[in-house]
């Protein structure tokens, strides 16, 4: 008969890899964008305002301008943020990679 005070432990499975490790600089980037895309919405206002309030005509240009130059900077920074991000995957792919292969030379 089986002592049943003494329980098996539980089958131990690996956990699933890790996703690739996220970058300070993300978040850099994302508060910059945060940040242009509020631009953007005070330059809209500005421009709307100016036009419907009958104020000054620089006025409502300094809001469109405000709002073309903040969305190309928003743009530039998204493109940036993708093109570290995939730098960065692939770096963390390629360690994996090369991680693995030399696990498998050892067995």
């Amino acid at each position: 008969m089986q002592d049943s005070s003494q329980q098996e432990p539980p089958d131990w499975q690996p956990s699933p890899e890790p996703p690739a490790p996220t970058d300070p600089k993300d978040a850099v980037f994302t508060n910059i964008m945060w940040i242009m895309i509020a631009n953007v919405l005070v330059g809209a206002v500005l421009a709307i305002t100016g036009a419907t309030l009958d104020l000054s005509p620089a006025f409502g240009r300094v809001g469109l301008g405000l709002a073309i130059i903040c969305g190309s900077i928003y743009f530039f920074f998204r493109w940036l943020q993708r093109k570290e991000a995939r730098r960065r995957e692939k770096l963390w792919e390629e360690a994996h990679q090369t991680r693995d292969t030399q696990s498998g030379d050892e067995t």
